[in-house]
């Protein structure tokens, strides 16, 4: 058996308390808490808080259709009946073509550009309508959709179209209110009898499914009278798209004076303003002539 080899004894290590421990002292300081300048909010500042929930898309509809409500001053209200999106299409471009008609070429319609067929969910437009009737003129000091909103208007009485927005519904917005352009969509969209000739089949097709419903005219912001809105049945809208525009109206007034001895009653409503004008002129005028001939004080006058 061969002999061993002796191993190296290792070296015992020895640990102090002491050196492994180090203890720090720091100079004690007094704790404030931060008080922020302005209350924490919930919210962010563009996105006031609402009834429900902000990010619901109800929500959204509501304040879109709010502010449709609120500047609009002619709107049209239908119903569809399912419509396909070809005939759609074919029916906004055939209303879009029927209204860039009505001015003449080259000159830019702003009410031919601003006129919108959209689809409403009758429910929320219904809500919405509530709200610009009864707490817009009650004045509200909160958005549309806030809690105070929904309070005042929650037990309120039923619009007179509320009855009316049940089941697919449409509207039809007009920037202002204007005849020529209230007939032409009519006529294309609710014609009385037959389609007009010439429109693409597939828009004969969809219009065969609108039926016109009512309109609601002014209570808008421009009016100034919000809640005051009027509603119109089909007979009162197919007659007020009858009646001529506003320049062949004021071409009408000027002839029926000019017929019947306006002539003379216009000529005594210029002469009015024209007459005083030239009394202030000739009172002018004296004012000047006895400023020019005022001499200075202490003056004589040299004898020759």
């Amino acid at each position: 058996m061969p002999p061993r080899i002796p191993l190296p004894t290792r070296p015992t290590l020895t640990f102090s308390l002491t050196s492994l421990i180090t203890v720090r002292t720091y100079a004690a300081t007094s704790y404030s808490p931060i008080i922020p300048s302005s209350p924490v909010t919930d919210h962010a500042p563009t996105q006031p808080p609402s009834h429900r929930a902000p990010d619901a898309r109800k929500t959204q509809l509501h304040r879109t259709y709010l502010s449709i409500l609120r500047s609009t001053p002619l709107m049209l209200v239908f119903q569809h009946n399912n419509l396909r999106a070809v005939e759609w299409s074919a029916l906004r471009r055939e209303v879009a073509m029927a209204l860039n008609k009505i001015m003449p070429a080259g000159e830019n319609d702003p009410i031919a550009n601003l006129t919108k067929v959209t689809i409403v969910r009758g429910a929320v437009f219904s809500t919405a309508m509530r709200v610009a009737e009864f707490y817009d003129p009650n004045g509200g000091k909160q958005h549309g959709t806030s809690k105070e909103a929904y309070e005042m208007t929650k037990k309120r009485k039923k619009h007179p179209l509320a009855p009316l927005l049940s089941g697919p519904v449409g509207i039809v917005t007009f920037p202002t209110v204007s005849p020529p352009h209230l007939k032409a969509v009519v006529d294309i969209m609710f014609p009385e009898g037959r389609a007009m000739k010439g429109l693409d089949p597939l828009a004969v097709v969809g219009l065969q499914k609108l039926v016109l419903l009512a309109a609601r005219v002014d209570g808008h912001v421009a009016s100034g009278d919000l809640g005051s809105g009027r509603v119109l049945e089909e007979s009162l809208v197919r007659w007020v798209a009858a009646l001529p525009g506003f320049e062949a109206l004021r071409g009408q007034l000027v002839g029926m004076l000019q017929s019947v001895g306006g002539a003379d009653l216009v000529r005594s409503l210029e002469a009015i303003p024209i007459s005083a004008v030239r009394t202030i002129d000739a009172h002018r005028k004296v004012l000047s002539g006895e400023l020019e001939g005022e001499k200075p004080e202490g003056e004589t006058p040299v004898e020759a």
